[in-house]
């Protein structure tokens, strides 16, 4: 398989998993993105902003527009990391977990029956490898300025 399109495959089938996803959160009645900053931060860890933006790419505005949403409806709270005036943590509060579970738990559930039927048997070395290659395309993208090339040179 030649680059133009292994990288061709592998963007189409990001944006079908991620369309999937967005299929979810409007039947579910919730942003996409919401849908995605609720499951960072259901993971039991402490995040900051711009934690949340480098880890899922989300642009600052949208962090921050969401969070402050989820901030007046009394899902989160912001607390300062020790000997730091400007980065806080984002951490759900009860109502906030309790909002995660009802949005997230069909979620896990349509995870799990897929994972038992296309991963339960394989390793983790998949996930890990693509993790580390959208690691270091994303720091090479960010490090590198465009150029325009032609349709041959692809």
């Amino acid at each position: 398989m030649d680059r133009f399109t292994f990288f061709r495959l592998l963007g189409e089938a990001v944006y079908r998993i991620d369309g999937a996803y967005a299929v979810f959160s409007k039947n579910a009645g919730i942003k996409a993105n919401m849908l995605w900053l609720l499951s960072a931060l259901n993971d039991g860890q402490k995040h900051t902003q711009s934690q949340l933006c480098w880890d899922w790419h989300f642009p600052r505005t949208t962090v921050n527009t969401l969070v402050k949403e989820l901030q007046r409806q009394g899902h989160v709270t912001l607390v300062h990391l020790p000997g730091n005036r400007k980065e806080m943590y984002v951490e759900l509060t009860e109502d906030g977990k309790a909002l995660a579970g009802r949005v997230l738990g069909p979620v896990y559930k349509a995870e799990e029956e897929l994972f038992q039927t296309y991963f339960r048997d394989k390793d983790t070395a998949f996930v890990q490898e693509l993790n580390a290659f959208s690691n270091a395309m994303k720091q090479h993208f960010s490090n590198s300025i465009p150029t325009e090339q032609s349709h041959e040179d692809q």
